[in-house]
């Protein structure tokens, strides 16, 4: 009788320990579910779902075309890479030795000016990942010339480069581009904004890091 009593007893506890399992199970699916359903109502932004993988920062040098010159212009920049392919920065540079025009004006003079520009840096590197890999470069915002003896000029700056970047260490990345400089609202009786327009040469020293 003991023996029986006992059986039924381990019956019902089984019964209940086998219920609560269920219902833990049950209950894990649950929240499962609303979590997808919860991830799946996330806002959408505009670089998706890039994550934050990297900090880059160096100087610039470039040469640039101006009137039948070419002119050295040096900065740096600085930014943080997203999925290892797009880098979203900030620079500045500034004309080492002074532009020129493309024509003398009608006075027979040809007025020499210095020019600098910043502006937001956007790049995207397919490929990142590889030894030599593309990387194409967008830069906006705004620039300056200085017209020896006359008054300084504001304007809008656009530059487009296309070129290749070397992984020499993990730290340390080369860049080599080439493009276009735009100008826009160039103001001034001596400067127009197909002078301050042109071809850019450029090499970039890249330090940082990037996570693997």
């Amino acid at each position: 009788m003991r023996s029986f009593t006992l059986i039924i007893a381990l019956f019902f506890t089984g019964t209940l320990v086998g219920q609560d399992y269920t219902t833990t199970l049950v209950s894990h699916s649950e929240r499962k579910d609303s979590y997808r359903d919860f991830s799946s109502r996330r806002d959408k932004t505009l670089l998706g779902d890039l994550d934050l993988t990297g900090v880059w920062g160096g100087p610039t040098y470039n040469y640039s075309s101006t009137g039948d010159d070419w002119s050295l212009v040096r900065g740096g920049f600085g930014g943080l890479e997203f999925g290892k392919s797009v880098f979203l920065g900030y620079g500045g540079w500034k004309a080492r030795e002074s532009f020129t025009t493309d024509d003398a004006p009608l006075t027979g003079i040809r007025p020499e000016y210095d020019f600098r520009h910043g502006g937001f840096i956007i790049a995207v590197s397919p490929g990142a990942e590889n030894i030599v890999h593309p990387r194409f470069t967008a830069i906006v915002g705004p620039g300056r010339i200085d017209v020896k003896g006359e008054d300084r000029d504001r304007m809008l700056i656009g530059q487009l480069m296309a070129g290749a970047e070397i992984n020499l260490f993990q730290w340390f990345r080369l860049g080599l581009e080439g493009g276009y400089r735009f100008a826009s609202g160039v103001d001034s009786d001596f400067v127009t904004s197909k002078d301050v327009s042109g071809a850019v040469v450029q090499i970039e020293a890249r330090f940082g890091w990037s996570g693997r």
